[in-house]
């Protein structure tokens, strides 16, 4: 399955030679994780841009539990911050066509960001999918700076699976599937390295279960 990660963060860069890209790798005590994602705008007024990110987690313990997730998104601006949004993820064993909405802000002096995408699975069972970016890294100096990003990412059915199943969650959802949130707090040595600490959680199904994973990060912004 590591090939699998490489060959995405490949084809995210060549098909997208001037984009920003964060690669991140955070090593835990329970598994090591690589991230990487873009974000770039595709024509030269900014309504259609991309987002793609993949994520690979090695577990030390057992290989079963090893993740992929790769997504990748393709948007048409309505505004500054508002956009429609097509594409779809692939966990390591099946594909799932999205479609949904792209949300965005970046502050004034570009050191505040939040990304999301609310976005149907269209596969059946269909669920609802969203996904959130906030980072926010504010200088010091020409320097250092500080680091910090929080990801999040839930996904809740929409589809009953069996009949008479209730709808538990709001009245509107089925159930449960996974949550995720990822968490890093560090420095910024300038706007190329970033290290600090970080956590990744993680909760399944209906009261399913948990993973909690600590650790150090370094991350690097290739350009």
């Amino acid at each position: 399955m590591r090939n699998y990660i490489l060959a995405a963060i490949f084809t995210m860069a060549t098909q997208n030679t001037f984009a920003q890209i964060p690669f991140e790798v955070m090593a835990g005590n329970k598994q090591t994780l690589y991230f990487a994602y873009i974000q770039k705008d595709v024509d030269s007024i900014g309504r259609w841009n991309i987002f793609s990110q993949g994520l690979y987690a090695v577990n030390y313990k057992d290989t079963a539990q090893n993740a992929i997730s790769i997504d990748n998104q393709l948007t048409y601006q309505l505004n500054n911050w508002l956009g429609i949004s097509i594409g779809g993820t692939f966990d390591g064993l099946q594909f799932n066509p999205t479609l949904g909405l792209s949300l965005g802000y970046l502050n004034e002096k570009g050191d505040f960001s939040i990304t999301a995408f609310p976005m149907l699975q269209l596969a059946k069972p269909m669920a609802l999918d969203v996904f959130g970016l906030i980072n926010y890294s504010p200088q010091f100096n020409k320097k250092w700076g500080l680091f910090s990003q929080f990801i999040i990412g839930t996904n809740l059915g929409l589809q009953k699976e069996i009949p008479n199943q209730k709808r538990e969650i709001l009245n509107v959802f089925t159930r449960h599937n996974i949550s995720n949130q990822l968490l890093r707090i560090g420095l910024n040595y300038k706007q190329k390295f970033q290290f600090g600490v970080g956590v990744d959680l993680s909760q399944f199904g209906m009261n399913e279960g948990n993973f909690e994973n600590f650790g150090v990060f370094l991350r690097y912004q290739i350009e």
